[in-house]
């Protein structure tokens, strides 16, 4: 007899105990997820579904296919950068991917997507926008700063009222300052400077 079985709702393999401790190539994917970053927790069930998005419609996927697209992937979301589609390198935080494995999720449940997947493009360039736009409000901030219109103080602050050309009142100037220049000695005399 042979013992319990369930299927993964991620890849919908079926699992039993003698696989997941015998076989090699769930071993090999088990130990990728593991080691796939320290916000393992945060990341391992979207990766998980993502890798889901490479099963074949009608059959099971191997175990071997399981461990090749993690083995894939993982030094990407590792190196914390990603490449477009011009070889352009962009940051790729652990956030990124999370919302991206996400999004893929949510259009295979809407349908836009066509599964099973081939590669690892989509998800790259899900994450590659991402960074483009972080990009662009930086850039956006910089210039804004640039031109005056940021760092300005608070919003109370700037909203105050403010005179323009009012005089400065002068402070009286030291009389020490007045002997050097000879000031003081033509104000006791009464000559003209």
């Amino acid at each position: 007899m042979s013992m319990p079985s369930f299927r993964c709702p991620c890849c919908r393999n079926k699992l039993t105990v003698e696989v997941i401790f015998a076989h090699e190539g769930v071993r090999e994917s088990v130990q990728h997820l593991v080691n796939a970053h320290p916000a393992g927790s945060r990341l391992l069930r979207p990766l998980l579904a993502y890798v889901g998005l490479f099963a074949p419609v009608k059959t099971d996927m191997r175990y071997e296919r399981v461990a090749s697209i993690l083995g894939e992937l993982l030094p990407i979301i590792k190196a914390g950068t990603v490449r477009d589609a011009h070889g352009q390198e962009w940051p790729a935080p652990m956030g990124y991917w999370c919302q991206a494995f996400e999004e893929m999720l949510a259009r295979r449940d809407s349908g836009g997507l066509k599964l099973p997947l081939k590669s690892h493009g989509y998800l790259t360039a899900i994450v590659v926008g991402m960074s483009n736009k972080t990009a662009a409000k930086a850039e956006q901030h910089a210039e804004a700063q640039r031109a005056g219109h940021a760092g300005a103080g608070t919003a109370p602050s700037r909203m105050q009222a403010t005179t323009i050309n009012q005089p400065v009142p002068r402070a009286a100037v030291p009389e020490s300052v007045l002997r050097a220049a000879g000031i003081h000695k033509a104000k006791q005399t009464g000559e003209s400077v």
